[in-house]
């Protein structure tokens, strides 16, 4: 009865056209032999757009428009209980009983042809389908199952589209429902049939002239599905990337993502030779041609050259991949063969890129007969404890880290004084990424080194540093030193020659365009089409993701796709790369990647730096990188060696990203990077003291690396000798108390548990959020299913297993002031802001399992303890007379606040040396603040700013001192921001954690000038007030409680150094044309 009533429904809808608004399905619908609830969909329009007359069309899609309707409603239902699969058999014997025809697979290959973004119809693989359907609470033994062999494929038929019907999890938000279910099925059913009523009647109106219905069978033959066993096609042959990009747009799912004025051709660069003064030795010119097959220099490299044999230090400024690797190599070289004594220090920011400059620097010595011999070796903390004492009684070239230099060489002076004594080549590559607290910590760790050279006669050392295109590197250098200006050299005329760049913005399309809120196509499908299309026409191609799980989940899908493709050759050649792999894995994989074995990779910001990973044609952007830096060292991995390359810029959805797609000059015009250190920070600058006297014994003559506030320091925290020498009394060396890149966590390994393999080791931190028992974890492309975790051995166990869900966690993070250390007046109204003790609060209690389009499958809850992290911040009460007020004009207090914080928090590099990451707020969750529920977490009306939890840095003591200037900077820039609703330019931040989702400029502006004791709206902001409801202040927001003063806190009255405001905003201005992103968090 029920199918006949749901039949009936579609029939009379044939009848009656001009009703096709409505949408009827009464009853129970049959499903492949399951009886499935329907529920009842009223005859209330849900759609204000007419849809065309079916009735007017040829009366085979006519038809095919009514087997839309009966697919789409089945379909829709099956969904919304999760019942059944979206297989063609299960959609055929209901569709079919409905239509009183059988349901073809031609006609879905129509429907597909139609509307090829709306709706997904190919294979899968029958076992993985059947892992990825989810039941309630399934027993837990039926997901630990070991892996089987994979089955056959069967044909699948999937709507696209956003199901508002279903709640959604992504890494940035979580989206509910937003309506009761039943209500959000009609809305879904008439959308789906509105648009595929205007893509049938576009058709009919295209094809007028000729037969809409042999035209639409044409078109339809190249999207049946071909089963993958069937379908192996050779690699085609290499063409040009241009050609590539031509066949592009005659692909089936080409739908002009490429936005307005984003495509760029940047031409090719012929190379600048020149010679040194004076000329290299034959020798040396020998080794460059055996070794690297160089027998001319560009014409940096020999600028740069001629200055290190006059004795400066040099700073290269020049592309990526322009040579910048041999500006270093020839001195250390040269120094070797004059002084058989004589020792190279080279300090890399990575492993990755330590361990490929030592291949190419060996190959170069082996090839200089005077120096053939000469050792080196890479000392990180991956060194064997047994084979250090041998590096370090052997070793002529040391390749290291800042942390290795700082924890386990400077201390050990004795141990390394050979080595130090004969030290005469320092190379600082990667100089960009020194920057804010790390490079502060750099800075000082440098000038111990020097220090300790200089205590052991050692006068002779030279600096070579290597950058991308940064503001000022000669000054940035000498910060970094401690060194006068004109000590140093800056070269920057780029000789090295490059092949034509085409540079591409590209935006998923919308599934709909004529309704929006069907959303985009899914980046991730986007992503994987592209990198594929590219791989199977012979382009080498790497894609960046900014986090390491969507590195693997990027990876997962395109094996997947690939296999699905019936592509397993190409599967087997696509690899992630990130950082966290055990350290044989990742040398395999630079390996397999500097030898062309790898055809594909997927790779986090790790191998962003100048590590070679063979020829590369194009790089894929997965969203807008967190810098512009960073955007141009990962866009330098392809046309390496003078090829021709690609740069694709893919956006995602977040707000951040679509505002660069629409101003694409943004993100051509070229970025010049303000790096900011602070070597006179005090919290850092005393915990080098104490490690320098750690070393060797202060005095005041130690005031030229230090300064005078150095000298003070050292008489505050150490105690003087009969000598009057300034010592510790730590029996250890301080520093293996002080991380420079933060708090050192304890690890755990995760093992495989069917061969008991360790797979990764990783922070605690990130082990709270990515294993707890039922977690899927992706390595290698590779799904794991976490079985156990035992926290007294520090280990995980994981099962392999297919799945084709992820796991999302269900948490959240508080920022709570625990008690006041200061407390300060406001320059311009009567409140005060505080600096003390925050504590950041981690809470899981559950997961979701989502598909890869975000849809929540399961929930499950989970018993987790808090995860706690004290660090230290600063904080402002917002008055609840300000809350109050945004309510009266309509505007959402928790997104004024959190704009308002961004706002602030975009602009403290200016005050104090930082990067984003080096001082942290509280981002807004949508899910709270959007909901229009209530919760019970309410929430302090509340501006805090948090340091780094482990970093120690003293950035937010120093933030504290300046905030009457940053409250009236951040004010001054938003209302200079020519954009209405915000932009990254004023309140935006690619690294907030929920996708700047709870934003809104009006209220930011109106909260700024509250704080400054101005009036909150401009004549053209104010609106018609209205009485605010107090139900709706409380819903996530309450009045901040007084916090807990440490005893003996007093009031200061803080005057802070005035600026001109001229001066003031040209820095700003610098700043913000320096950087189109904000730095990495």
């Amino acid at each position: 009865m029920g199918v006949l009533q749901a039949r009936n429904a579609v029939m009379e809808d044939k009848k009656c056209p001009a009703r096709d608004g409505f949408v009827r399905a009464k009853g129970r619908v049959l499903a492949s032999g399951a009886d499935i609830d329907v529920t009842t969909i009223s005859d209330k329009p849900t759609s204000q757009v007419q849809e065309p007359d079916p009735s007017k069309w040829p009366s085979e899609l006519s038809n095919l428009f009514y087997t839309f309707k009966a697919l789409c409603t089945v379909y829709t239902f099956l969904s919304i209980h999760k019942h059944a699969a979206p297989l063609i058999h299960t959609l055929q014997a209901s569709v079919s009983s409905m239509t009183k025809r059988p349901l073809e697979t031609s006609d879905l290959a129509k429907i597909k042809a139609l509307c090829p973004q709306l709706v997904h119809f190919g294979y899968v693989q029958s076992l993985r389908l059947q892992e990825g359907q989810s039941s309630k609470r399934r027993r837990r033994e039926d997901a630990y199952q070991p892996e089987r062999p994979v089955d056959d494929y069967i044909l699948t038929f999937e709507f696209l589209d956003r199901d508002n019907s279903s709640d959604k999890a992504t890494s940035r938000r979580y989206v509910p429902s937003s309506k009761p279910r039943q209500e959000a099925a009609q809305e879904l059913i008439s959308r789906r049939t509105n648009t595929f009523a205007r893509a049938m009647q576009g058709w009919v109106d295209q094809h007028c002239q000729y037969d809409p219905v042999e035209c639409l069978r044409s078109k339809s033959q190249s999207f049946m599905p071909t089963h993958p066993k069937k379908n192996i096609p050779a690699i085609s042959t290499r063409s040009s990337i241009k050609s590539i990009l031509e066949t592009i747009s005659h692909v089936s799912w080409w739908r002009d993502q490429i936005v307005p004025g984003g495509r760029r051709t940047f031409p090719a660069k012929l190379a600048k030779f020149a010679q040194t003064e004076p000329p290299l030795d034959q020798e040396m010119m020998d080794a460059l041609q055996y070794a690297h097959g160089i027998q001319q220099l560009y014409s940096h490299q020999a600028s740069a050259l001629t200055h290190i044999q006059r004795g400066k230090h040099v700073v290269v400024c020049t592309s990526t991949s322009s040579g910048k690797s041999l500006v270093y190599q020839v001195p250390i070289a040269h120094a070797l063969a004059q002084d058989p004594n004589a020792t190279a220090l080279c300090i890399f920011p990575t492993k990755a890129l330590t361990q490929d400059q030592l291949s190419s620097l060996c190959r170069l010595l082996r090839h200089h007969n005077s120096i053939k011999d000469a050792e080196a070796y890479t000392y990180d903390g991956d060194t064997p404890a047994d084979e250090r004492r041998s590096i370090r009684d052997r070793a002529r070239v040391l390749f290291t880290n800042p942390d290795m230099l700082h924890q386990a060489i400077l201390p050990h002076e004795e141990k390394w004084r050979r080595f130090l004594k004969g030290l005469r080549v320092v190379v600082l590559d990667e100089l960009h990424v020194y920057t804010g607290i790390f490079g502060t910590h750099t800075s000082l760790i440098l000038r111990r080194l020097r220090r300790l050279c200089a205590a052991l006669g050692n006068e002779l050392l030279q600096f070579v540093s290597c950058s991308a295109t940064i503001s000022e590197p000669k000054e940035h250098l000498k910060q970094l030193l401690g060194m006068n200006v004109g000590e140093i050299e800056e070269v920057g005329n780029d000789g090295a020659p490059c092949g034509p760049k085409e540079w591409i913005l590209w935006n998923p399309p919308l599934i709909d365009p004529h309704d929006p809120s069907h959303g985009r196509m899914s980046a991730y499908n986007e992503v994987s089409q592209l990198f594929r299309h590219l791989l199977s026409n012979g382009v080498r191609t790497i894609v960046f993701a900014k986090v390491r799980r969507t590195c693997e989940i990027i990876t997962r899908k395109v094996r997947d796709d690939f296999v699905h493709d019936g592509r397993p050759d190409l599967a087997h050649r696509v690899h992630a790369y990130r950082s966290g792999y055990a350290p044989s894995d990742r040398r395999q994989l630079e390996y397999e990647m500097a030898h062309g074995h790898v055809m594909g990779l997927i790779a986090t910001s790790a191998l962003e730096l100048g590590v070679d990973i063979g020829v590369l044609d194009a790089v894929i952007l997965f969203g807008v990188p967190y810098s512009s830096a960073s955007m141009r060292q990962q866009a330098g991995r392809a046309g390496r060696r003078q090829k021709e390359s690609l740069v694709i810029l893919l956006g995602e959805p977040f707000p951040v990203d679509q505002y660069y797609l629409r101003n694409p000059e943004l993100v051509f015009q070229p970025p010049i990077t303000k790096l900011w250190i602070e070597p006179s920070n005090e919290l850092i600058l005393e915990a080098h003291i104490r490690c320098a006297a750690f070393e060797m014994p202060f005095s005041h003559s130690d005031s030229r690396y230090f300064g005078d506030a150095g000298w003070t320091i050292a008489q505050r925290v150490c105690f003087s000798d009969k000598a009057g020498y300034y010592q510790v009394q730590d029996t250890e060396s301080p520093a293996l108390n002080i991380p420079i890149r933060g708090a050192r966590q304890d690890t755990y390994q995760y093992i495989d548990a069917m061969i008991g393999q360790l797979l990764e080791e990783v922070e605690i931190e990130r082990v709270y959020f990515e294993a707890y028992e039922g977690a899927v974890f992706i390595h290698q492309g590779v799904t794991y299913i976490c079985q156990s975790v035992h926290h007294d051995m520090r280990v995980v166990y994981l099962a392999r297993t297919q799945v084709q869900y992820y796991t999302r966690p269900r948490d959240l993070t508080d920022i709570d002031p625990c008690e006041v250390w200061r407390m300060r007046t406001l320059k311009h109204k009567d409140m005060y802001a505080f600096y003390g003790r925050v504590d950041v609060i981690f809470q899981m209690w559950g997961y979701f399992k989502v598909d890869w389009r975000a849809n929540i499958l399961d929930t499950v809850d989970i018993d987790a303890e808090p995860f706690v992290r004290p660090t230290h911040g600063v904080w402002i009460d917002v008055p609840w007379h300000i809350v109050e007020t945004l309510t009266e004009h309509d505007i959402l207090a928790p997104a004024a606040i959190h704009a308002a914080e961004h706002a602030i928090l975009n602009l403290t590099s200016l005050f104090v040396a930082s990067s984003a990451d080096d001082v942290r707020t509280e981002c807004k969750i949508s899910l709270r603040e959007l909901s229009g529920r209530k919760t019970q977490r309410l929430r302090p009306s509340r501006l805090i700013f948090y340091d780094k939890p482990g970093q120690n840095a003293g950035v937010c003591a120093q933030v504290f001192e300046h905030l009457s200037s940053l409250l009236q900077m951040a004010l001054r820039e938003m209302e200079s921001c020519e954009c209405t609703d915000g932009c990254p330019e004023c309140i935006e931040a690619p690294t907030c954690r929920y996708g700047n989702l709870v934003s809104s400029k009006r209220g930011a502006l109106a909260v700024l000038r509250g704080l400054l004791h101005r009036p909150l709206f401009d004549n053209e902001d104010a609106l018609p007030t209205r009485q605010s409801d107090p139900g709706v202040l409380s819903q996530t927001l309450c009045e901040p409680e007084p916090v807990p003063q440490r005893k003996g806190t007093q009031i200061e009255y803080i005057i802070e150094e005035p600026c001109g405001e001229q001066d003031k905003r040209s820095r700003c201005l610098d700043h913000d044309k320096s950087s189109l992103f904000f730095e990495d968090a």
